[in-house]
């Protein structure tokens, strides 16, 4: 059977099939392509938050570890600091004139109250238990002014820079008389 343009029915039929499945495979391609394009999105994202974390990680060490140097530094300046004021005391227990001891002292006051203000604070000891943390021990000394193993004479200061110690507290162990 023909129609008015000479082409048969069937014909029609069979082309208008072909156009269906020519758009389905359109279609099926394009939905393929969009699930691939969806696909990759989201290993960009996952990439992205990858190197955002990772990157944010790095600064955050970074941060830590320049902290970290400039406390090391800082702490390496205030023990060399504290060498002085072991020189002063001592310089103030040899001086002989009063007006160069009241000099010595007024500049060990200024160097100890320059050290408070940085952050070092005098490690606490006498009359304390003995803390081989934080005391070092030169030796026992008798005494029943405190009780045995505590710390009965300070001969050495020891200062802490926080929570960190700068240097030990040298002291004389509490020895009763009758061990």
């Amino acid at each position: 059977m023909l129609n008015a343009g000479g082409i048969a029915m069937k014909d029609k039929e069979q082309m208008a099939e072909e156009l269906r499945e020519q758009e389905e495979r359109e279609l099926h391609s394009l939905a393929e392509e969009l699930a691939t394009l969806k696909q990759e999105l989201e290993e960009e994202k996952k990439r992205h938050l990858r190197t955002r974390a990772d990157f944010d990680n790095y600064r955050k060490r970074a941060e830590r570890e320049a902290e970290k140097a400039k406390f090391y530094t800082k702490k390496e300046i205030l023990l060399d600091l504290l060498t002085f004021l072991d020189y002063f005391e001592q310089a103030g227990k040899q001086v002989q004139d009063p007006a160069a001891a009241r000099g010595i002292e007024i500049m060990a006051r200024q160097l100890n109250e320059f050290l408070y203000k940085h952050g070092v604070r005098p490690v606490e000891c006498h009359g304390k238990p003995f803390d081989p943390e934080e005391h070092e021990g030169l030796g026992y000394v008798t005494t029943d002014q405190c009780p045995e193993g505590c710390v009965a004479e300070e001969v050495c200061s020891g200062y802490k820079l926080e929570d960190v110690l700068l240097r030990p507290a040298q002291v004389m162990v509490a020895q009763n008389p009758g061990s």
